[in-house]
């Protein structure tokens, strides 16, 4: 027991010198024997302690659970925080509700104090029961490997030692603790399943234990071949990546296995912060993948996901930077993507086939022209045909992408399109016989 917490300890030890340690103790075995363990080694780590019990006011015992701890810490001049919360009716998902409420407090009191992780007590026995609980509710594949022995700033450093080993440990250096009586209620599934169900598997494989930990093991190639071929696929021409925007393949991307899809994702959605699908998520972006409805949007983590003709569109930054800029004849707007200008000139003799030039009747116009970006109720009157249509929907007619739309730039007279740039001009600014004002637009995308 002794080598595999402090191997796993100076793993941290040495990313940083003279680690800071707050250890979450509830006064219960488990962390007793955690806070005892380290205090007696803390030279060897070299490491400083504080101690934090949050005494969430939930069953007859927690007042002397609370003073178990502090009577410990008085005793061995640590530094520690009793944190009280205010007693609740919980009714629903009681376990995770505590659970959240006791690491937000945790959190707290580390950023108080500067600590460099939070510890607890969190051993093998608990891996099993978090895994049969993680299969029972449909989790992930990497989730029903459990409890990481890190996980961001929350470190686990028995985590491969035994309950037994806990309990003799107890028994050996006479470490006072008190019994959590919630931990016989059977409304809980950690203490059904504790209770009930893994002493009957014992019965059948009396080395449980060891089965968990082999799937845990081949859980975990199976994630680092999958996570290898995340990335491959990520830096592969497959995929484009601009600064707000990234680009999949959407032919290549749909035919790879449903999980592969979903840690690409995962990835690239949890590049800013971390992130994991639920169950209920996944269901949904299965259907939303399989659908593959053009122009169909879905949002994950702060990611717009947008199914586009050609490609899989994730936008990083959903708040579109539109643009609009008034423009004087004879001047000109230049930027990284487009250059206009216009300016009033005669009728040409012939009309050329080049999309950034275009020749329109400039009479009823209201000087300076707008440039702006297209808005989703705009509607003008396409040159050749009858009646109005709506911008987006014109676009979508001539197989305009969803990428190049969201690019696509008015040129405007007051409230009228003038012309869609580079695409189509309103009929009511086309050049007729009678057409003695005469203005040349000039759009160019770079």
């Amino acid at each position: 027991m002794k080598n595999k917490i402090i191997n796993k300890t100076k793993e941290l030890s040495s990313k940083n010198n003279h680690l800071h340690l707050l250890l979450a103790v509830s006064g219960g075995v488990d962390s007793m024997v955690m806070l005892d363990f380290f205090n007696r080694n803390k030279s060897q780590l070299d490491c400083r302690l504080s101690v934090c019990h949050i005494n969430h006011n939930y069953h007859a015992k927690s007042l002397k659970m609370s003073q178990i701890v502090s009577e410990y810490c008085n005793k061995n001049n640590l530094e520690h925080f009793n944190i009280v919360l205010k007693k609740r009716l919980l009714k629903n998902n009681v376990e995770s509700q505590l659970r959240k409420k006791r690491y937000n407090e945790l959190e707290k009191i580390r950023k108080k104090i500067d600590a460099d992780y939070i510890l607890t007590a969190h051993h093998f026995d608990d891996q099993v029961e978090t895994a049969l609980m993680r299969i029972l509710n449909s989790s992930s594949l990497e989730s029903i490997m459990g409890i990481k022995t890190l996980n961001d700033l929350v470190f686990r450093p028995m985590i491969d030692v035994s309950k037994k080993e806990i309990e003799l440990y107890a028994k050996k250096h006479k470490v006072n603790y008190g019994l959590d009586p919630t931990n016989n209620d059977l409304s809980f599934t950690r203490n059904f399943l504790r209770k009930k169900v893994i002493p009957l598997l014992e019965e059948i494989k009396p080395n449980l234990n060891s089965s968990f930990k082999d799937l845990e093991d081949k859980i975990s190639d199976v994630n680092d071949l999958l996570d290898f071929s995340t990335k491959e696929f990520i830096n592969s021409n497959y995929v484009k990546i601009n600064e707000k925007t990234i680009y999949i393949q959407k032919e290549y991307f749909l035919k790879l296995p449903f999980l592969m899809k979903i840690n690409i994702l995962r990835t690239i959605a949890s590049e800013k912060r971390k992130f994991y699908f639920s169950k209920n998520l996944l269901r949904e972006l299965k259907f939303f993948l399989n659908k593959q409805v053009i122009g169909s949007t879905k949002i994950i983590n702060d990611f717009l996901i947008t199914i586009d003709r050609e490609f899989i569109v994730l936008t990083s930054d959903m708040a579109k930077d539109d643009v609009y800029c008034e423009v004087k004849e004879g001047r000109a707007v230049e930027n990284d993507n487009f250059y206009f200008c216009w300016n009033y000139d005669k009728k040409p003799k012939n009309f050329s086939n080049n999309s950034n030039i275009e020749y329109v009747d400039a009479t009823n116009f209201k000087s300076p022209l707008v440039l702006r970006s297209i808005n989703r109720d705009d509607k003008f009157s396409p040159l050749g045909m009858d009646g109005t249509k709506k911008v987006n929907d014109y676009l979508t007619d001539n197989k305009i992408s969803l990428i190049k739309k969201s690019e696509i730039l008015a040129v405007c007279n007051d409230n009228d399109i003038i012309w869609v740039a580079g695409e189509r001009i309103n009929n009511n600014y086309r050049l007729t016989k009678n057409s003695k004002v005469i203005a040349k637009l000039n759009f160019l995308r770079k």
